[in-house]
């Protein structure tokens, strides 16, 4: 088991799906340099994929 949830802080900690992932969207640069970020409130709903998307840019 990985430690991706940790590092970047989307392990949800307090509800019945303890211990799993958040619905969330990092964005790197090319030198690995964290330039977007969103994590949503609820798991039902989506990110801005379009902000992440720009970001890229």
């Amino acid at each position: 088991r990985g430690s991706f949830g940790d590092d970047y802080e989307v392990t949800i900690t307090d509800s019945p799906m303890q211990g799993l992932l958040s619905r969330a969207v990092i964005v790197t640069d090319e030198s690995n340099k964290v330039v977007y970020t969103e994590q949503v409130s609820e798991i039902a709903h989506e990110p801005n994929y379009e902000a992440a998307l720009a970001a890229l840019k």
